[in-house]
């Protein structure tokens, strides 16, 4: 009888501890298994609005998805609700209506939770919210006036402002109007200027915002002193010659801009941080203060580039950016080209490089270039060994205006079709650039026109003389989105008059086809051909290349391109003896801190039999 007692307590005891458990694991198996739910949006209205609506609703089920327990979705629910209706609302639709809904019950009102929570957990819920935008609110009136006052404040260009009756009561328009505004009151040299109130009073009556910004011009403000920090390595003394203005002349917010890549131009400094004073001087101007972070002086590299028809390349530098403390730099590199196209290793290209430039030398804005190299190039159309030099300068006029002129001196062993000369060269190099392109690297809008000459003369037995003229422009239309999608597009014309076209290297002609020019076609052969079927260049060529860019993501890119182009054996271009050669292809980018990294294909769409069906071209940077 007691063994019985004794088992039948330790039973009481299991079933206890039984369901126990189970009403702890109750709850734990229901929150495990979370509500979920989603929004079916429904706008009628104006359509961009709506595009943008779904846009702005999608974009939130992605980043906080509808899931928890039955308070958390309807949170959700409501959080979703007043972004819309925000954003209606900043866009000028002032009378547009939103009714959110759960299971009809309206998610302001507690029978929406209640209306959840009886709602079995593994049912999705719909979040229904109609929109009806509704008429957008114009702009009625944009008043600009001084505090304390109601006359408008004179000699504003209402244009820069870009914010007129009638546009669209856009609340980023207004926003952006205001900021063009203290920009507009800084150009015209009110360096402390301040805008101290926005107000917008909305009639409903009319359906326009009446727009008023109060803003404080201050005093007219000259530029004052600058003074230097942070850099243990460049001289200060001589960066105060990099300054582009004298103290004393008008401020002018661009002048400050102009200082920034003054210094940020010699590629020393990881940061130029330019912070103007908050007040102005005795003498009425206004003291700046450049905190320069020092970059390392010394730095190495390497490269490599690939096409099918050239083969790899590969190429590494050592540069010193600082050389004598006044931002000096000296880059040595070596390269070696055409691996794997020929029998032996002797077939292979290299080249070896130093450069010198010594920022205002002389004059501040004119830079000391001094180049060396000594080089095998092969390439299809000759095999030169040279030794050249070159000595000039670069001169910034303006940040759009850029010149360089320089001597040039070569010595030269040129082989062609077995045969080899000599050639012993004297020259001028000179190059105009205008420059509105808004990225040396990866330009998105803008455009650039460059023009070279170079007069040449052979000191050998030859004796010829002859010039070589270029110009190439390149134009950037960004399409879409800003730098999302781009259009670029490029033309090049160049011609070489000479006393014999015969008495012109094989290296100083004009040739067209590779990477870099018509792509589809081997390097130099979109040209005049000899029976061989190797390359004879041109006194003149003529290229044209249209490219377009397609941002996908944000570290990737896809580009179509159309390239035309070929050299010609006389000074001008015979179209109708020798038609341009024609690629066109796809390719692929993947965009970096330091530039585009480019893979293409290109197809020749007008093939010789002595051409190969395609050609892929692997580099760094865009094609133009």
């Amino acid at each position: 009888m007691r063994l019985k007692s004794e088992f039948l307590r330790w039973v009481r005891i299991s079933c206890l501890v039984s369901l126990a458990v189970v009403g702890l694991a109750g709850p734990f198996s229901r929150a495990a298994e979370a509500r979920t739910g989603r929004i079916v949006l429904t706008v009628t209205g104006d359509e961009g609005m709506s595009a943008d609506l779904r846009e702005l609703a999608a974009d939130f089920e992605k980043q906080q998805p509808l899931t928890g327990d039955a308070l958390s979705v309807l949170q959700g629910a409501q959080a979703v609700a007043s972004r819309l209706n925000t954003a209606l609302r900043s866009r000028g639709y002032y009378d547009a209506t939103l009714n959110a809904t759960i299971d009809g019950r309206p998610i302001a009102d507690s029978s929406a939770l209640e209306a959840l929570e009886s709602r079995p957990d593994t049912d999705a819920t719909n979040v229904n919210i109609v929109i009806d935008t509704g008429p957008r609110y114009r702009i009625g009136s944009v008043t600009i006036r001084p505090p304390g006052a109601q006359q408008s404040l004179p000699g504003i260009d209402r244009a820069e402002i870009g914010l007129a009756p009638g546009d669209p009561a856009d609340a980023a328009a207004i926003i952006a109007a205001q900021n063009k505004l203290l920009d507009e009151l800084r150009k015209q040299g009110h360096a402390l200027a301040a805008i101290k109130d926005r107000e917008v009073v909305v009639d409903h009556a009319t359906r326009e915002a009446e727009v008023t910004f109060v803003a404080e011009p201050g005093p007219l403000a000259r530029m004052g002193p600058v003074r230097f920090s942070g850099t243990e390595k460049v001289d200060t003394v001589w960066l105060q010659r990099r300054v582009p203005y004298k103290e004393g002349d008008a401020y002018s917010p661009a002048k400050l801009e102009d200082l920034r890549g003054k210094l940020t131009s010699l590629g020393t400094f990881n940061a130029v941080r330019i912070k103007p004073a908050t007040e102005l001087d005795a003498n009425g101007e206004l003291p700046v203060d450049v905190e320069l972070t020092d970059r390392l002086q010394r730095s190495i590299g390497f490269g490599a580039s690939y096409e099918t028809q050239l083969g790899f390349g590969i190429e590494g530098f050592w540069v010193h950016r600082n050389l004598f403390g006044q931002a000096e730099s000296l880059r040595l590199s070596g390269e070696i080209n055409h691996i794997g196209q020929g029998y032996a290793i002797l077939d292979t290209g290299f080249a070896f490089r130093a450069a010198f430039r010594k920022p205002d030398w002389w004059l501040p804005g004119q830079d000391l270039r001094l180049e060396a190299a000594a080089l095998r190039e092969v390439v299809p159309a000759y095999t030169r060994k040279a030794a050249t030099f070159y000595g000039g300068f670069d001169r910034t006029f303006s940040p759009r205006w850029q010149a360089r002129v320089g001597f040039a001196t070569e010595i030269a062993d040129i082989t062609r079709n077995g045969v080899t000369q000599s050639y012993r060269m004297l020259g001028l190099q000179g190059t105009v650039l205008y420059n509105r392109a808004n990225s040396d690297l990866d330009p998105t809008r803008g455009y650039r026109l460059e023009f070279n000459v170079q007069p040449w003369i052979d000191t050998g037995p030859g004796g010829d003389m002859f010039t070589i003229l270029r110009l190439t422009g390149r134009h950037y239309w960004d399409i879409a989105e800003p730098g999302r999608t781009v259009l670029a597009t490029r033309a090049s014309f160049g011609t070489e008059p000479a006393i014999s076209i015969g008495g012109i290297p094989p290296d100083k002609l004009f040739y067209a086809g590779g990477g870099g020019s018509v792509r589809g076609f081997v390097y130099q052969t979109a040209g005049p051909l000899d029976a061989w079927g190797n390359p004879l260049g041109g006194a003149s060529v003529v290229e044209a290349n249209v490219e377009l860019r397609q941002r996908i993501g944000k570290a990737f890119g896809a580009v179509a391109f159309v390239d035309a182009g070929s050299a010609y054996p006389d000074f001008l271009p015979n179209f109708s003896q020798l038609p341009p050669r024609v690629g066109a292809g796809l390719g692929i980018r993947y965009y970096t801190d330091f530039g585009p990294i480019r893979a293409d294909v290109g197809v020749p769409l007008n093939r010789r039999p002595t051409d190969p069906p395609f050609g892929i071209y692997v580099s760094l940077g865009q094609a133009f």
